[in-house]
Parts: structure tokens; sequence; C-alpha cells
């Protein structure tokens, strides 16, 4: 290796070098220095933003409801069955089932 290649591989590294010094500044002070600067995630601030909501984790299911949703489901399948119907037994036709 000449010193002239040695010279241009110790400038990519310095450079290189610079580089990665000045990109892990910057998360530093983008992401880290404003956590820092609000004390963190801390326990207490999580703790009291979860006793505000007293109610239950889940709501109650209303039955009935759920019920009568299945059934026009139900309803609504069925009746795209039954207009359909006519090209399926056409297709099963021309497929020879």
């Amino acid at each position: 290796m000449s010193p002239a290649d040695a010279k241009v591989n110790a400038t990519i590294r310095t450079v290189t070098g610079s580089f990665l010094a000045g990109a892990a500044a910057m998360v530093m002070l983008g992401l880290v220095a404003p956590i820092a600067v609000k004390g963190g995630l801390s326990i207490r601030d999580a703790w009291a933003a979860t006793s505000l909501h007293n109610g239950p984790a889940v709501e109650p299911i209303d039955v009935a409801q759920v019920r009568a949703q299945l059934a026009e489901a139900e309803r609504t399948m069925e009746a795209a069955r039954q207009s359909s119907q006519a090209s399926m037994d056409r297709l099963d036709r021309l497929s020879g089932r």
C-alpha cells in the first residue's frame, strides 16, 4: 500500500468517524435530552394517568343487541346467497360439476 493510499484511507476513516459522531450527537439531543429534561417516564405520572379512570375496564355486553346483529347478518347473507344462486348454478354447469 502506497503512502497516498494510506492517507486516503485515513481521510475516509476520519470523515466517517466525524459523521457517526455527529449523527450520535443529534440522536442524543433529539431523543434522549427531552426525556431526561422531563424526568423520563416516571412511574408516578403513569400511575396518576391510570387512576383517573374509575369505570370498568371492559363494558358489559348487551346480549340482545349482539343477537340482533347476528340475526341481521344472517338475513343479509341469505339474501346475498339467494341473489347469486343462479350465477353459481350457471358456473357449476359451465365447469362441468
